[in-house]
């Protein structure tokens, strides 16, 4: 998957994004408003019609003005499950596993970025925790989809620590 940007002094972030789906056979276009749902187009394609494509993407891409962000221009969003133990039980794993794919989808289909899986990692103070992170344009959208998915998640927001850096 490629995912491009546009800075556009109207409408804030803007985003492109291509793929091609061997699954379904399909060339895949995602685009919108960074933040809000955007709007996918899908075509019936053999794989080696899918690299012409996906040229052809990127080059409407950079005609647009769109392009991979810089890294000043993104946040990392982090969010933290803490463990009992080093390991995650199998509680503790269902849960990181329903958190990130509730946050998954709201940040994917709004432009906000993709959610790495969850990882076991010994934080600074000792403690353990399950950490799942996604690079951003927009921090303050990308934690609001967040805190949206887990209000609709099983898991309590209390549970779950979100920051952005």
């Amino acid at each position: 998957m490629i995912t491009l940007y546009r800075r556009d002094p109207e409408q804030g972030w803007c985003y492109r994004e291509a793929w091609y789906d061997s699954a379904a056979g399909e060339f895949v276009v995602h685009h919108g408003v960074v933040g809000t749902n955007g709007t996918v187009t899908a075509e019936q394609v053999t794989e080696q019609d899918a690299d012409p494509l996906m040229e052809g993407f990127l080059a409407r891409c950079a005609e647009d003005g769109y392009a991979a962000p810089t890294g000043e221009q993104l946040r990392t969003l982090r969010l933290t499950l803490p463990l009992r133990g080093p390991t995650p039980i199998a509680s503790e794993r269902r849960n990181a596993e329903s958190v990130h794919q509730a946050v998954l989808v709201q940040l994917a289909w709004r432009g906000l970025g993709a959610l790495s899986d969850p990882e076991a990692v010994s934080e600074d103070d000792g403690t353990h925790a399950l950490v799942m992170e996604a690079r951003t344009v927009h921090r303050a959208k990308a934690q609001q989809a967040a805190r949206a998915a887990l209000r609709g998640s099983d898991v309590p927001a209390s549970k779950v620590d979100i920051t952005v850096r």
